[in-house]
């Protein structure tokens, strides 16, 4: 004859059995909604609406003194790119649509914004001096989701003397020095030194829609140092009549100071300029 503990053994059991089995099924479905959410809490391509409403938000009146360089407005780019980190590793891609923003700037300059994805940008101010176009700032920003937290940095830099992008002198080869000083908000690095060259590589002309524009290919090679350590290299196809950026290849590898060791960015990408009228 079995005794009430007998009996209870198996209800035990199964108790056991329900319970690690309920433990495991959060585990899973906590683990692939994780998963789920890393994967996908990255990098989205800029809809070109977002980045024209955006400037018309923030649209303002042309430099009066000015008249140089592109038309106002949002451009559409089409291309590609991967960008890694190394702590936490994670990767995130851009395109296919790329919006760049062109907007005037005082002093005969103006700003080019280029959205590689929704949390990736750079832009750069350009400038009119005495026929040669010159870079007078540029800064960049990146933004990465890691599910728990987020972590997004903006890099400032400002170059002095302004660097010479398009010579007023075409000659393929002609070589000019880059020197800016940056920082970095919010991510404290303390100063950053971009110094390397710009190097006229070549002119031809470019197809961009039904249109051929003359262009000249600027190749620009910097490095960095202090708060950050890397490099940079870029090839750029500039309208010679406007400045406007037509197409472009770039790569970067930087690495930043972390709690936990330094964390390698490695990224490159990408674009090619699809139509010469912008959307307002």
């Amino acid at each position: 004859m079995s005794s009430p503990a007998d009996s209870e053994r198996p209800r035990r059991r199964r108790w056991l059995r329900w319970t690690v089995g309920a433990c495991l099924g959060v585990i899973v479905v906590g683990a692939a909604v994780f998963t789920y959410l890393w994967m996908h809490g990255g990098a989205h391509p800029l809809a070109p609406s977002v980045a024209v409403e955006r400037f018309r938000q923030g649209m303002r009146a042309g430099d009066p003194s000015g008249g140089w360089g592109p038309t106002q407005g949002i451009y559409i780019y089409k291309g590609s790119g991967t960008e890694t980190i190394s702590v936490p590793p994670k990767s995130q891609s851009e395109g296919p649509g790329l919006p760049g923003t062109v907007i005037d700037k005082p002093g005969n300059c103006f700003e080019f914004r280029l959205d590689y994805s929704d949390v990736h940008w750079q832009n750069w101010t350009y400038c009119l001096r005495n026929g040669t176009m010159v870079t007078s700032s540029k800064a960049g920003y990146y933004l990465w989701d890691f599910v728990v937290f987020k972590v997004d940095d903006t890099s400032t830099y400002t170059c002095k003397p302004e660097a010479v992008t398009i010579p007023a002198n075409l000659v393929v080869g002609a070589r000019s020095p880059v020197t800016c000083t940056g920082s970095n908000d919010h991510i404290s690095t303390g100063p950053v030194h971009m110094t390397g060259t710009s190097t006229v590589m070549a002119t031809s002309t470019v197809q961009v829609g039904r249109s051929r524009q003359l262009a000249v290919l600027i190749r620009e090679n910097v490095h960095f140092t202090g708060g950050q350590q890397g490099s940079n290299n870029a090839d750029t196809w500039f309208s010679v009549a406007t400045g406007l950026p037509l197409r472009g290849t770039w790569s970067t590898t930087v690495a930043t100071p972390s709690p936990v060791g330094a964390s390698t960015l490695h990224a490159h990408g990408d674009f090619a300029l699809t139509s010469i009228t912008p959307r307002r």
